[in-house]
């Protein structure tokens, strides 16, 4: 912004979003001024500003500087890549580690600048940041960069890459300070990455380079995960997160519920196994049917038709989709569409289905979405006590639960009902309330207080 310019130190420290001033940039030029390759530096800095000034920038960063990231990469979004990819989520620092580090490859801005960043230490920051790069795999890469299109694309930005630079070939020929990340051999550097307690640290010394060096060449090349064992279960988790990512939920119920697609016809479409589909199916909630049939095209099922016959008079989904003409598959769809909970199989699980049916009718409407299986109940019970303590691990601690178990049943209960219910504890910070969980709060209170009080 300098090179052949007007604009004054100050003016160009603006332009960078006020993560540095004047003063900061005159202080770190006369430092520059100091090192020995100062000449080729500013030589490189020149070509730099020729190349910008001659050549189309597909990326707007001051447009990108003014952008609200406060929602950038959710919680939720975070423990879905997560476990699309097979990494560990870790505690809360380092998902804002990777928070923080999407923000700069998007921004352009420091780490440091991320909304929600908390000022901590540099060292553990910096120790964090590196581990977190050791953690990143191709994988992982390709879903943060999906984020990252998705967010942007939010913001009504859809012809700009994530990220770009103007190619490395306007350093050739200069001495230039510091460790040069192109003479790190990649594929060593995988292999030591995946072998060591501090990968990073190991690998900046096992070069002869810098930290910093290592992690560019990270970003940029992440390590592939190791290889599965041979073990079977291993190797049936690598394939069902290969499932997840090539059948999501969506085109699940596509084929299944919507094509009526058997599971071996999706079998030969996707290349996995009938088994590895059938887990699938128990993991997005889909019923699988009992058997081929001759299916009918779909009928219109009336929810007060469907909450009369199949709660009051119990009477089986087959048995209604016969009288309907339609599958056994179809029927259950219209009670999921109809929020009528189906009945598990097992004699408690079966009253409790229908209990919680018929109690769903005089529930306050803000819970109605969330009370729709047997436990439902439990999960809403474990949020009113979770509210009085400052983090979920205290909570967790009280109720004789592992904190993953209450998390995930948070999770739902969000997921049900469609909004955050708490914000999270970071630190220094106690986890609190957000307003549709102050009201989803007060509901669940006043049925505590309604089965508290004496009978009329």
């Amino acid at each position: 912004m300098i090179i052949g310019g007007r604009a004054s130190l100050d003016d160009a420290a603006r332009h960078l979003g006020a993560v540095t001033d004047g003063v900061e940039i005159s202080r770190i030029l006369q430092l520059l001024n100091d090192q020995p390759q100062w000449p080729d530096m500013m030589t490189a800095l020149v070509r730099l500003a020729d190349y910008l000034d001659s050549n189309d920038v597909p990326i707007d960063y001051r447009r990108r500087r003014h952008l609200d990231y406060t929602n950038l990469l959710p919680h939720e979004h975070w423990l879905d890549i997560c476990r699309r990819t097979g990494t560990p989520p870790g505690q809360g620092r380092r998902e804002q580690i990777i928070r923080c580090r999407l923000f700069q490859r998007i921004s352009g801005l420091p780490a440091e600048a991320a909304p929600g960043y908390h000022k901590v230490d540099e060292a553990p920051f910096r120790a964090e940041t590196a581990r977190a790069a050791a953690l990143q795999t191709p994988e992982l890469a390709e879903e943060l960069d999906r984020a990252a299109r998705d967010f942007l694309a939010e913001h009504g930005i859809h012809d700009e890459p994530v990220t770009w630079q103007p190619p490395t070939s306007l350093l050739d020929g200069l001495d230039l300070p510091g460790p040069d990340p192109a003479r790190i051999d990649i594929p060593r550097l995988h292999q030591l990455i995946r072998q060591r307690k501090n990968p990073v640290q190991y690998a900046a010394r096992a070069f002869d380079t810098s930290v910093e060096a290592i992690r560019y060449v990270l970003d940029e090349h992440p390590a592939p995960a190791l290889p599965p064992t041979k073990s079977v279960a291993s190797a049936t988790g690598t394939i069902r997160r290969q499932a997840r990512q090539d059948v999501p939920k969506e085109t699940f119920v596509r084929l299944y519920l919507d094509e009526h697609q058997s599971l071996n016809r999706i079998a030969a479409l996707t290349g996995f196994s009938r088994s590895v589909l059938t887990a699938l199916a128990n993991e997005y909630g889909v019923p699988l049917r009992d058997g081929p049939q001759d299916y009918k095209p779909r009928g219109t099922v009336e929810r007060d038709w469907l909450i009369e016959q199949y709660v009051h008079h119990r009477r089986t989904l087959p048995d209604l989709a016969q009288e309907k003409g339609m599958s056994t598959s179809n029927m259950a769809r219209w009670a999921r569409v109809h929020e009528v909970a189906l009945r598990p199989r097992g004699g408690g699980s079966h009253a409790a289905a229908l209990r919680i049916s018929d109690e769903t009718a005089e529930m306050p409407s803000i819970l109605k979405k969330a009370l729709t299986s047997p436990y439902a109940r439990q999960r809403l019970d474990r949020f009113l006590w979770a509210i009085s303590y400052s983090t979920m691990s205290e909570a967790a601690a009280a109720l004789g639960i592992n904190q993953s178990a209450l998390v995930a049943q948070i999770n739902r209960l969000e997921r049900d009902l469609g909004d955050p219910l708490l914000e999270r504890a970071e630190r220094g910070r106690p986890m609190k309330l957000t307003p549709a969980g102050q009201e989803v709060a007060t509901a669940a209170q006043w049925i505590l207080q309604r089965q508290l009080a004496p009978p009329e």
